[in-house]
């Protein structure tokens, strides 16, 4: 045990791959941002699809989760790691709730733009 908490946690060399965990979480939270998931546009290129953005915001914390657990591992703090798990796992709870709130609820067709002055004007 005490061998692979040394691999792991105390080798000289674990800044190597936490650097590599860290590109690959500031590449997530760029895809999340801007890039987008799912072939829609990021959270700064959203419109108003909420399913589009949640999607895109699950992506940007998973890749600040993966970010902080690089830097935890860097610095052996491992309340920092419990703070970006925490974070990561309530996030994705929260998130994956309103997604299916949003899939469920019965879809509402955009208000169209005359139709109360129409039927206004036949009734009265």
């Amino acid at each position: 045990m005490e061998r692979i908490w040394w691999i792991v946690v105390d080798a000289p060399w674990r800044a190597v791959p936490a650097a590599g965990l860290a590109l690959i979480g500031l590449v997530q939270v760029g895809r999340g941002l801007w890039f987008g998931a799912a072939g829609s546009p990021g959270l700064l290129r959203q419109g108003h699809d909420a399913i589009a953005w949640i999607r895109c915001f699950q992506v940007a914390v998973f890749g600040l989760a993966l970010v902080a657990i690089a830097a935890a591992w860097v610095w052996r703090q491992p309340w920092l790691l419990a703070v970006a798990l925490g974070v990561f796992g309530e996030e994705m709870f929260e998130t994956s709730r309103i997604l299916t709130a949003l899939k469920q609820s019965p879809r509402r067709s955009p208000p169209v733009r005359g139709r109360r002055r129409e039927s206004a004007a036949a009734g009265g």
